[in-house]
């Protein structure tokens, strides 16, 4: 079970990735869609160029954040998941809580449906490979 989980966490991780490097690219897709969600409205109607600048450079570097965590995630799945060690566990449940949990409730919060259902996805995809071996990780 431990190496199920592993694999569907590394799929996980590599989708993730993949879209926060696409947004480093693109932050313009998080600024329309939460704008629309919020207003109702195209943040192009309200936002001069400077504020969209300062938007999308915050976009930017929560995505590098986003990134890190990524990277760290992938140490902690090839150093200690797969080993079934508990602590691996320990640090996937909370990466997996704040980072697929937060962008589920924002979403849901600010009314972006389609973020909102890609996290909760992320979210239910994640809990089910981290309980999978649960008792794989608890038995010691």
């Amino acid at each position: 079970m431990v190496r199920v989980s592993a694999i569907i966490l590394f799929v996980l991780f590599v989708l993730a990735a993949g879209y926060s490097i696409v947004l480093i690219i693109v932050p313009t897709i998080v600024l329309e869609g939460d704008f629309q969600a919020i207003t109702g409205k195209s943040y192009e109607e309200f936002l001069s160029s400077e504020a969209v600048q300062v938007s999308l450079s915050h976009i930017r570097h929560m995505q590098v954040f986003a990134v890190t965590s990524i990277v760290a995630g992938f140490f902690i799945l090839f150093a200690g998941f797969r080993k079934a060690e508990k602590w691996a566990w320990w640090a996937m449940l909370v990466i997996g809580a704040i980072a697929w949990g937060y962008g589920a409730v924002i979403n849901l919060l600010n009314g972006n449906t389609l973020d909102s259902v890609v996290h909760l996805v992320g979210l239910v995809v994640f809990l089910v490979a981290l309980f999978l071996p649960l008792r794989k990780f608890m038995a010691r």
